[in-house]
Formats: C-alpha cells, structure tokens, sequence
C-alpha cells in the first residue's frame, strides 16, 4: 500500500514539472513549425496537449473540451490550444494518409474557437488560410470549418451590446443568424458582420462617445427589427 502511495505521489510531481514547463514545450513546437520541421512540431504539440491531457484525467488529447478551462482565467491558453491544433492540422493537411488526424485537428480548432474573446482573431486567420489555399483539396473542409464557427457561435456583438447577452432582443437576433447561415448570401452577410462588428464593439468599449452613439443610432433600429422577429418565424 505504501508503495503504491509513493508511486502515485512519484507519478503527481512528474505531472506537476511537465506541467510547469508546457508552455516552453509548446513554444519549441512552434519554433519547429517555423523552421518547416514538421516532425519535431507534431511531437512537441502532441507531448504539450497530453500534458494537458493528464492534466484533466483523460488519455486522448482530441478528448481536450474548454469546458475544462476557466474561460477568464485561461484565455491564453485556450487561444494557444487553439492554435497548436490549428498547426497540427496543417501539418497532417499535407499528408493523404493522415486526413484523419487532420479532420480531428480542425474539429478542435473550431471547438476551441466558438464563443472565445478571440473568435474573430482565428476566424479571419482561417479565412485568409482559405482564400490563399482555394484550390487545395481540403478547401471544403476549411471552408465549412470557417462557416461553422458563425454557425454555432451564440455571439451577437452589437446586440449584446445594446441589450445584454441574455435579453428576449439579442436572443431573437440570434435567431435571425441562424437562418441567415443556411443561405449563401446570409452567411456572406453574416461573415460581414462579425468582421465589422467585433472591433466597433471593442472601441465602443472604451470610448464613451461612440458606445453612446451607437445606443442612440443602432439600439432603436434593433428594437424594431427584434419585435418584429418575435411576430415571425424567427422566434
């Protein structure tokens, strides 16, 4: 019993110092990327997320969730999981026989993007990857992958500025979103108002002038289109 006891203890510490040292880890990993050694890259961002891994008791680091972060407390981290899943997932896009690990990467890219302070940031950065590599065979996948971060994302900047995230309005606008997105042209609009929309807020915040504008020019327009929402099908 005591011996087992001081194994666990052993294995705790282990964690503990590998946990200490991730975010170098990680940073080797990205310096691998750069450098186009994609090996070392895949290693040092495989070994950086199981520690994270063995951090919250799970054994597969496609298993990782942001439920399991605090989203205040670790919006650094959450915004480098995010990416080191976005690197690993270019590194596996060039391989056929590695699509799997690839289509895994992606997926928790953009799990680790909806709903974070810096889903625009990784929206445009994939949106540019996007309209750079159009004609790549994996174009579909990014493209969709791009498109449901809009999709399943509950923000609604503006609205929530004007209203709060929870009010009846901004849940109506909400609505609105999720039709528009079926549709081609909805989602451009859509993709053109988390664009615009995302930095005006941002300024708005810590300009008082403009977030008083905006309360008195855009929050009676919203109004109207919010009540007439809730007399259609988008309620």
């Amino acid at each position: 019993m005591m011996e087992a006891d001081k194994d666990k203890q052993r294995r705790k510490l282990a964690l503990q110092k590998k946990y200490s040292q991730r975010i170098t880890i990680a940073r080797q990993g990205r310096e691998a990327f750069l450098q186009k050694d994609y090996v070392t890259a895949t290693k040092k961002y495989n070994e950086y997320l199981q520690v994270l891994a063995e951090k919250n008791d799970i054994d597969d680091i496609y298993a990782l969730n942001p439920s399991m972060f605090d989203n205040k407390k670790d919006v650094t981290e959450m915004l480098l999981i995010s990416h080191v899943y976005w690197e690993i997932a270019r590194i596996n896009e060039m391989t056929p026989k590695l699509q799997k690990n690839f289509q895994k990467a992606l997926h928790q890219f953009i799990k680790f993007t909806i709903n974070q302070p810096f889903q625009v940031f990784n929206a445009e950065m994939l949106r540019k990857y996007v309209r750079k590599h159009k004609a790549s065979e994996t174009a579909p996948m990014l493209n969709e992958a791009y498109q449901q971060i809009f999709v399943q994302s509950k923000k609604c900047y503006i609205a929530t500025l004007c209203f709060g995230d929870s009010h009846p309005h901004t849940q109506s606008l909400r609505g609105l979103k999720k039709q528009m997105v079926k549709y081609d042209v909805g989602r451009c609009l859509v993709d053109i108002y988390y664009r615009l929309s995302y930095p005006l807020t941002q300024k708005a915040t810590h300009h008082p002038k403009l977030n008083q504008l905006l309360l008195i020019f855009i929050k009676p327009v919203l109004t109207l289109l919010a009540k007439t929402l809730n007399l259609s099908i988008f309620k």
